[in-house]
């Protein structure tokens, strides 16, 4: 797997170009050329998900963390995307349109 854990004072980031991630129980399945950064949020009960294209900003998400489950809201998405959620599979899928 082609990811790094980034360590910033208490705040733990995870970097991944991979196509395939886990973060906190949750898979997202990330279109080639697309990376992904998990964390660092100041809530414990939220983990920050933001995606990108090159340097652009293209989606952002939360997982919302509760004792024995989460959820996930999407904060923003580009509109030349494709975001699937399947909260029982806990899977999310990101894509291009077109």
């Amino acid at each position: 797997m082609n990811y790094n854990g980034i360590l910033l004072g208490k705040r733990h980031f995870l970097y991944s170009t991979a196509s395939v991630v886990e973060v906190e129980g949750w898979t997202f399945s990330i279109a080639p050329g697309f990376k992904i950064i998990a964390g660092g949020s100041a809530d414990p009960l939220k983990t920050l998900i933001s995606i990108y294209r090159e340097s652009e900003k293209v989606a952002q998400l939360y997982l919302h963390h509760r004792k024995s489950d989460s959820d996930v809201t999407v904060q923003a998405v580009s509109s030349d995307l494709l975001l699937e959620i399947a909260p029982a599979a806990r899977r999310v899928c990101v894509e291009e349109k077109g």
